[in-house]
């Protein structure tokens, strides 16, 4: 896509990315939609949608592979996110089916359909037109966000501030009277938000008991939208498993600070550090193991029953290899109980790279050790079902973005249960 010169809706979408593949699909499928304001990166798309056409609209989305994040209290709101697999980045689309502005979306305007019949084409993109943007941008910032970024006043300042339009026409005359297209013609915008709460004032006298009643239902949804959301964001778990070196703990650290969803990172490392110090102090360790095992999982529960992503750094699945040192056959008994003594996580994958790889990166063990170690976690991922192997010899944003894709298929796929 490119940038309407003319006045419209500048965009910063890839050629063929996700978000140009969900526009198009839109126009396939016959749906009424236009932007309502600027793709920031081509990340945060939002689309008005035809009333009529909403159920189409949800179907077309879910059949690009997005997933729809329930909200309540959010107007006529729908969010949908969905990774563009080209770039690895987050692409996440607001559907509204109305025009309506305010922290509770009290103010409606009810132009909604007369926008949509005024859309216009620009670069193979339906866009308000400029007059209706020019209203909407303006009642966005001032009533939504409280104020005006740079990127807003430079599209204001190249939009035509004119009283004339469809949106305009349905808004209450206290708005309309307050100059506000003056102010933007002079470059005001302190004014502007100094002018806000008089014009919401305006709104409330023309409208007292649709305004209120906005207002009681959405902070009413708001209260309980946790609860409610709870079913459909419940967070996943997901084991990273491995040898030292592979890179768990940076792929961990990585992912959670990219993934679009909160994320916890929990460590269920099952070996103390250090030489042991007393057969009493050993044995204590030994009974003491699945205990913590135990408090480590239910931490990621906690943060699950929160809609977290929980990545657990090791699992108790280390237990599974070989046992060393004296009385192995009584250890390989322990160790298959403490490898089962944590439910299986949604998702284990296993990070793999050679041993002088793995060596060169953590320097601990020797690389014939950890080449060992490898093939005893090939083995073990060998037993366990719907193991995922990475290859971890790769420049660790390719090994991020392959984990990340994973996790996210999961969630794509729980979604569509």
């Amino acid at each position: 896509m490119t940038a309407d010169l003319a006045g419209g809706v500048g965009l910063a979408c890839p050629p063929g990315g996700l978000t140009q593949q969900v526009l198009d699909a839109l126009d396939a499928a016959g749906v009424r939609w236009c932007l309502t304001r600027a793709v920031k990166g081509g990340g945060d798309v939002d689309v008005l949608v035809h009333r009529a056409d909403r159920s189409r609209a949800y179907a077309v989305l879910t059949a690009q592979g997005l997933w729809r994040l329930r909200a309540y209290g959010r107007g006529s709101h729908a969010f949908f996110l969905g990774r563009d697999v080209e770039s690895g980045g987050w692409v996440e689309f607001d559907l509204v089916t109305d025009l309506t502005f305010g922290r509770c979306l009290e103010l409606r305007t009810r132009a909604a359909e007369a926008c949509l019949a005024r859309r216009r084409r620009v670069a193979g993109t339906w866009l308000l037109a400029a007059d209706d943007e020019f209203w909407s941008l303006l009642l966005h910032c001032l009533f939504d966000k409280g104020g005006f970024a740079r990127r807003h006043t430079d599209r204001l300042t190249r939009l035509p501030a004119v009283a004339s339009g469809a949106l305009v026409r349905t808004l209450p005359p206290g708005v309309t009277e307050a100059g506000l297209d003056e102010l933007v013609r002079t470059g005001r915008w302190d004014a502007l938000v100094a002018a806000a709460p008089a014009t919401r004032r305006a709104w409330w006298r023309a409208d007292p008991v649709g305004v209120a009643a906005a207002v009681i239902r959405a902070r009413g949804l708001r209260l309980v939208e946790r609860p409610l959301q709870a079913p459909s964001r419940r967070g996943a778990a997901v084991a990273l498993v491995g040898p030292d070196g592979c890179g768990k703990s940076t792929v961990a650290a990585r992912v959670a600070g990219t993934f679009p969803l909160p994320v916890r990172c929990v460590y269920m490392g099952l070996w103390a550090d250090g030489e042991l110090d007393g057969l009493l102090r050993h044995a204590a360790r030994v009974v003491r193991r699945p205990f913590t095992a135990w408090r480590r999982y239910a931490t990621g529960l906690r943060h699950r029953a929160l809609g977290r992503l929980v990545i657990f750094d090791r699992y108790t699945y280390d237990a599974l290899l070989s046992p060393r040192g004296s009385w192995r056959r009584l250890k390989r008994l322990y160790f298959l109980a403490l490898s089962r003594s944590c439910p299986r996580p949604d998702l284990v994958i296993l990070l793999d790279a050679p041993g002088r790889v793995m060596h060169a990166r953590s320097g601990e063990y020797d690389a014939a050790h950890l080449e060992r170690e490898r093939r005893e976690y090939a083995a073990v991922a060998e037993r366990l079902p719907d193991v995922v192997r990475v290859n971890a010899d790769r420049p660790v944003d390719a090994v991020v973005a392959e984990v990340t894709g994973h996790i996210w298929t999961h969630y794509r796929a729980r979604s569509s249960r």
